[in-house]
């Protein structure tokens, strides 16, 4: 509403921004010649039908819909409109992300393991009891599962693993799945661990990959092997032979190189309307 922190907050920045009441009046208005739209987590949805109704070129907050087969139906409706809409997984667009996706095209990968760790109870207590059975729609877990298939396919599921919680009703899973080529790729989502998120590929030439966090790529080849004098145990280390880190802080990381991608007509790493169900 106009008389909301974010409105107003969101005013400061330019004078010049109008406030209308209607979702039409921002579609049907010939001057608007691009749409971002950023509501809350479970709103994008309501709204879902009118906004692929619309021919204007979009960029959409995740998520976009919780149910696959709502999602099909209307894309099938306005599978012409889909066509210059995405949702805004801007981890794509990290410089770290789109490295690691030019070394996977040499088609040597052996391996690859995600980690995902997430801490529920943190998240349940700022979006409210609501957020708990969708609560991997909104979290760090939905940029991975995107960034996975982005770099690696659509995959099957070989086995799945499932560790219920015993404080709360939020559990921890592993998947231990395929690509296309038989990759394996195993998948593991943690609540509450110590572990940092991270994507690792194991390559055929020795070196392996590592995008941990998200924002720092670091690649190691081969290994050191170091003793300690005093109790002659050996310890072997990774050779750091590059490193890489995402510095885009003007905006929200990957926000601009997105944004500026999708306007210019330059989709190759854009997440798809299709790619979302």
């Amino acid at each position: 509403t106009i008389n909301s922190k974010n409105w107003k907050n969101f005013r400061k920045k330019d004078s010049n921004i109008k406030y209308v009441k209607k979702l039409d009046d921002i579609l049907n208005n010939k001057k608007v010649d691009f749409i971002i739209v950023c509501i809350s987590w479970d709103q994008t949805e309501k709204i879902l039908p009118k906004l692929l109704s619309s021919e204007k070129p979009m960029l959409l907050e995740k998520p976009i819909a919780f149910k696959s087969n709502f999602l099909k139906k209307l894309l099938k409706k306005n599978k012409k409109n889909c066509k210059n809409k995405f949702v805004g997984f801007n981890r794509r667009f990290y410089k770290t992300t789109q490295k690691l996706y030019k070394r996977l095209l040499k088609n040597d990968l052996i391996y690859a393991d995600i980690r995902v760790t997430e801490n529920y109870n943190e998240i349940i207590n700022k979006y409210g009891s609501k957020i708990k059975n969708r609560i991997n729609y909104v979290t760090a877990t939905t940029h991975v599962i995107d960034l996975v298939i982005f770099l690696f396919g659509q995959l099957r599921i070989k086995s799945l693993k499932i560790i219920k919680a015993k404080k709360n009703k939020c559990s921890s899973f592993f998947a231990n799945c395929r690509n296309k080529k038989n990759i394996i790729v195993n998948i593991s989502i943690f609540n509450q661990n110590p572990s940092n998120t991270g994507i690792t590929c194991y390559f055929s030439d020795g070196t392996t990959w590592d995008l941990s966090p998200l924002e720092v790529l670091s690649i190691y080849d081969k290994y050191n092997v170091q003793t300690n004098k005093k109790n002659k145990l050996r310890f072997y280390e990774p050779s750091l032979l590059r490193k890489y880190s995402e510095n885009d802080n003007k905006y929200k990381p990957g926000f601009y190189n997105q944004l500026s991608s999708i306007t210019k007509k330059k989709i190759q790493y854009a997440s798809s309307i299709d790619s979302n169900i």
